[in-house]
């Protein structure tokens, strides 16, 4: 039973650690993480959560082998490094630094090579089943390293004249419970009250003390790339998407319609088509209504946080079919999501953004 224990525990303690170290990653994997900019070689989504199980599996492992043999003399470095390990957690996603990050992970590969080298000399089966955590780590230091070098804000000259841009989460023009059933306020107040804040926050991070503070948000959808833009195209794609909804049934007006009808044949073909369009993209992104230069009008779909504005486009509406947007009301039923936000397009706003041409 000792024995058993002794391996036991270790696995234990290991997998408990890490189960915290994802409960505080949480919101920043949803709302932060996603829109940083990150190596090509980074793996898919999955493969974090099974090489950390079998990574815990191994470390406990190794624990286990020297403390059933009754040598307690390893036990403080193991611990330092699941300390370190869900240190860096803390510091990566909690607080969003990946500089703070970097320097826990560095210290954490410190302390994983200490341990080999210590167990080496004792038991040379304890020092092996640390290796593929070493080899991990040192993976992710780089991955580490190369989010905290690409994701600098951005730098450049400041001119006197700069005027300081602060955006704000702007109110919505209907209270958050008025699109229900359609869209509940449980949906609005996360959608809105979340992920349309962090946004804005994260950009109001990202230009601090840069040429970017003095422009609008427009500019810096243009110009910017990155985590910034990221960021900020996500700000403004949200500020079009929300303030472009209303409770209240509208005609569409005359200017609108008929540019419609000159470009897609009808209204009703070109609901037909803006639908298809958005329930066919595949991944996360936005569907557009767009006008070029000449005033000729066209659905786009565009891939993540990309913005008509960097095609040279005027955006006149759009629909987020990002899950976070609807999954609360409709779970995996994109169409039905999409059918029924048609019935809540404020037209009048639509046309409002169109040009004289």
């Amino acid at each position: 039973m000792r024995k058993f224990l002794a391996y036991f525990i270790p696995i234990l303690l290991a997998f408990a650690v890490g189960a915290l170290g994802s409960y505080i990653q949480g919101d920043a994997l949803k709302e932060w993480y996603p829109y940083l900019v990150k190596s090509p070689a980074t793996p898919p989504a999955i493969v974090f959560p099974i090489a950390w199980s079998i990574l815990y599996v191994l470390i406990g492992v190794s624990a286990g082998t020297m403390l059933a043999k009754g040598d307690m003399s390893v036990l403080r470095l193991w611990l330092l490094q699941l300390l370190l390990n869900f240190l860096w957690s803390v510091c990566f996603f909690a607080l969003r630094s990946p500089f703070m990050g970097l320097l826990v992970i560095l210290a954490l590969d410190v302390t994983v090579i200490a341990y080999i080298i210590y167990t080496a000399g004792r038991r040379s089966a304890a020092a092996w089943l640390f290796v593929p955590y070493m080899l991990w780590l040192i993976f992710a230091t780089y991955l580490n390293g190369y989010i905290y070098i690409n994701n600098q804000k951005p730098k450049g000259k400041i001119t006197m004249n700069t005027t300081a841009v602060k955006f704000a989460l702007p109110a919505l023009p209907y209270a958050a419970d008025a699109l229900a059933p359609v869209m509940s306020k449980e949906t609005i107040d996360y959608h809105y009250g979340k992920h349309f804040k962090a946004y804005i926050d994260n950009t109001n991070r990202l230009i601090e003390g840069t040429p970017y503070e003095g422009l609008g948000l427009e500019e810096i959808v243009k110009k910017s790339d990155g985590a910034l833009f990221n960021n900020a195209a996500q700000a403004l794609n949200h500020r079009i998407y929300f303030d472009g909804l209303t409770p209240v049934q509208k005609v569409m007006p005359a200017k609108l319609e008929e540019r419609i009808i000159r470009d897609f044949g009808s209204v009703e073909e070109f609901n037909k088509k803006f639908t298809e369009t958005a329930v066919g993209l595949f991944g996360s992104g936005w569907v557009w209504l767009v006008e070029n230069g000449k005033g000729q009008l066209s659905v786009v779909p565009t891939k993540d946080a990309d913005n008509p504005l960097r095609h040279h486009l005027n955006p006149l509406m759009c629909v987020d079919v990002w899950e976070h947007a609807y999954y609360l009301d409709y779970q995996n039923r994109r169409a039905d999501f999409v059918k029924a936000y048609m019935n809540l397009v404020d037209w009048d706003k639509v046309a409002s953004r169109m040009s004289n041409v």
